[in-house]
């Protein structure tokens, strides 16, 4: 038979275990979350989003466009960038596995990959916006 002594021990084992749970949970679990599902999430309501992708630089603009997307595909297969167009059922614009995203390419080159608050984005894309705002990014979207 166990004395007070031992049932206070093992109620202090117990809950040393439930926090080193809980502070597991806190710093490895999350820590795997993507940095685009912790944040707002660029919409057609919103119009623009500032979105912090986490390397440290601060939230940049986001935005969207919805303009054909043809020639932009077209070029990026003569550059050698691989991918098929398609559009998501939430109505993104895509190239092979990425978001297809306008950006300044002095800041993004082009073909480089990008963290959107949708997920990852190809640039494949400039625009007039790049020279006053150049860390702007610019979602293609269907909306």
């Amino acid at each position: 038979m166990r004395d007070d002594k031992e049932w206070i021990s093992i109620l202090i084992r117990v809950i040393l275990l439930i926090i080193l749970i809980f502070i597991f949970f806190i710093y490895c679990v999350d820590a795997k979350t993507p940095a685009y599902k912790k944040h707002s999430i660029l919409n057609a309501k919103m119009g623009v989003n500032y979105y912090d992708d986490g390397f440290g630089d601060g939230p940049h603009k986001e935005t969207y466009y919805n303009l054909p997307m043809k020639r932009v595909c077209e070029i990026a297969h003569k550059k050698g960038i691989k991918g098929e167009y398609w559009e998501t059922d939430d109505g993104l614009k895509m190239y092979g596995y990425f978001i297809i995203c306008a950006a300044n390419y002095d800041v993004h080159p082009y073909g480089s990959i990008v963290l959107t608050s949708h997920g990852p984005g190809k640039v494949l894309d400039t625009g007039a916006f790049a020279e006053t705002n150049p860390t702007q990014v610019d979602i293609a979207t269907c909306w």
